[in-house]
């Protein structure tokens, strides 16, 4: 299978001017010039390894370890520790399996990089752009590789990875920018994020000083990737604004391997395309210091709505219904995501929402809860018991932290998950012309046959301080008139075949992600939760912005040393795939 691969890409990739060096080309770098590279990184360049090659027979193998590794082949913080660890991989090219079978798949790197520099530096990130550019090799960024569309991986590339960097996390009590010449009307607490750490590392650290940071749900993503850089949305982005909102400063390595200081005052075009514009792109963020705000108590409220005797129907009537108040919702001070799912059997709505009260007062509580009961609970307990059960229960929290400890918020790796969503405006929401059910009906109705595993998600994670437009932003301006961050998740099964992967991943892009545009026409969506197919990404991931971030990509990485799979300014090149998933980067002369 290996030798047709290479056999189809050399035949695609000769039609090409020019293509980035794999290893079967002559001008793959040597060994010795490897060698070079890693002695100038003090010995931090892995030649990497498929990280279950254990579980084949040859070298290395080990049923042992092929069973740590099996057990823990879903874990995002497992996977993390490793350079070519990806919780969302393109094609398993080498799954943990058991060896004794006969005919078991063969096992190589398939898309992801040969070499990773496991960077501690500012130093060592510039070695690794130099390299890859004095080389013609393909160049990745990767922090967690907590990436639904891919773009950290890459055909025979050399990857940055900067989850080593650790410079600390820092509390500042009374923000003072850096070097004291850009004046900041942020006087509040701030925190800088020194390297490669993820999100359950800051909300530890800020609940140790009594502050909220504004980061994701899930806490093994990484703070400074794609998270932060593409908007980034969360638990508490409705009270305070998006991720990328609450940057003041970075620092980055650009494609020249110079390290330098954006914000408001200085490479100030790079400052706002890296709050909003993508990731992977323009540089390589080494740190960031972001806006903290004061601790606050919270109310939860968990909703469970069971299908009773099959009636999954009256179950996607009552969601359609909730989804039509999710905007008032919202506007009452709720956040959180909602999830669609026949889990277990009988078709779940399950809510568990949040409320950041302003003070601890028993007229604050019962305002938030009198909120719920009115627009959620009270026409939904009519119903109880006919044909669904709901279940609802209400918990208060000192703080947000002791809030976010109480419960689950990690997701399982895999390269099964596609996604399609669409961000929603409180018109389109709350109009009577729009049949939100039937909607339902077309996402649910068309998912993969006989799997369990599909899930429709309702992200209140909008409005509020999300709609205040941030000066030096870049994100898609819609993101300024959304209420609702919308979206379908399917799964295809473990034994799927390449023409039925293909045919999901048509039915998500052509039917259901159809389905979500003509309910909100003119909208778009979060450029880290999209469908990676939608023909008009360039719009719907950046609207308006693109051609501003193209310049800016343009004028910081003039030679196209950065590269990724749907990023701003990746026209002129592509992947020459020849029949297979994955391929050679090659100019395009467009």
């Amino acid at each position: 299978m290996l030798l047709s691969i290479i056999l189809l890409l050399a035949g695609a990739q000769s039609v090409f001017a020019r293509c980035k060096c794999v290893p079967t080309d002559e001008c793959w770098p040597s060994i010795d010039t490897w060698s070079a590279l890693n002695s100038s990184v003090d010995g931090k360049l892995a030649r990497n390894e498929p990280i279950a090659k254990p579980c084949y027979q040859g070298p290395g193998y080990s049923s042992e370890l092929c069973q740590s590794i099996s057990s823990n082949w879903t874990s995002n913080e497992y996977l993390a520790e490793f350079p070519i660890g990806y919780s969302y991989p393109l094609v398993e090219s080498c799954p943990p399996v058991n060896a004794t079978l006969a005919g078991y798949p063969q096992c190589d790197l398939g898309n992801y990089p040969v070499y990773s520099v496991k960077a501690t530096t500012a130093a060592d990130v510039a070695a690794g752009i130099k390299f890859a550019r004095d080389h013609n090799v393909r160049l990745v960024i990767k922090n967690t590789g907590h990436d639904i569309s891919q773009r950290s991986q890459g055909y025979g590339s050399l990857s940055i990875w900067i989850k080593s960097i650790q410079d600390g996390l820092h509390y500042h009590d009374r923000y003072v920018p850096g070097n004291g010449s850009c004046p900041s009307n942020w006087t509040g607490s701030a925190i800088t994020v020194g390297g490669g750490y993820v999100w359950q590392d800051v909300y530890d650290f800020a609940a140790t000083h009594g502050v909220i940071a504004v980061g994701g749900a899930d806490p093994t993503v990484g703070v400074l990737g794609g998270f932060m850089q593409g908007g980034g949305h969360g638990p508490v982005s409705h009270f305070f604004g998006l991720g990328a909102d609450q940057v003041l400063e970075y620092k980055v390595v650009l494609a020249s391997g110079k390290l330098v200081t954006a914000n408001a005052c200085q490479y100030a075009d790079l400052f706002t395309a890296l709050r909003g514009g993508g990731g992977g792109t323009y540089g390589v963020v080494l740190s960031a210091t972001i806006k903290a705000y004061p601790t606050r108590p919270v109310l939860g409220h968990n909703l469970d709505i069971v299908a009773l005797n099959g009636n999954d129907d009256a179950v996607i009537n009552a969601t359609g219904n909730i989804m039509s108040k999710l905007p008032a919702l919202s506007d009452a001070g709720y956040s959180g995501t909602a999830i669609l799912t026949p889990y277990a059997g009988p078709l779940v709505y399950t809510h568990p929402f949040l409320n950041l009260l302003e003070n601890n007062s028993t007229e604050a509580l019962e305002s938030a809860k009198d909120a719920m009961k009115r627009l959620i609970l009270d026409d939904l307990l009519q119903h109880n018991g006919t044909s669904y059960l709901v279940l609802s229960t209400f918990t208060t929290y000192p703080t947000f932290h002791a809030y976010y400890s109480s419960t689950h918020h990690t997701t399982p790796g895999s390269n099964r998950p596609i996604m399609a969503s669409r961000l929603f405006d409180k018109q389109t929401l709350e109009s009577p012309k729009n049949n939100l059910t039937s909607l339902l009906e077309t996402v649910t109705a068309q998912t993969v046959p006989n799997s369990t595993l599909w899930a429709t998600l309702f992200n209140i994670v909008a409005g509020g301080k999300v709609l205040d437009p941030v000066p030096h932003t870049s994100m898609n301006p819609v993101w300024r008139r959304s209420h609702l961050l919308f979206q379908q998740i399917d799964v295809w099964p473990d034994n799927a075949g390449t023409e039925e992967i293909q045919q999901y991943r048509n039915d998500l892009t052509q039917i259901k992600l159809k389905a979500m545009k003509d309910m909100a026409p003119g909208m778009g969506t979060y450029l880290n939760e999209a469908d990676p197919y939608d023909p008009d990404w360039r719009q719907d991931w950046f609207g308006v912005n693109y051609d501003w971030l193209a310049s800016v990509k343009k004028k910081y990485d003039p030679e196209n040393v950065f590269w990724c799979w749907r990023c701003v300014g990746n026209e002129g090149w592509e992947e020459v795939v020849g029949g297979a998933w994955f391929g050679p980067l090659c100019e395009t002369g467009k």
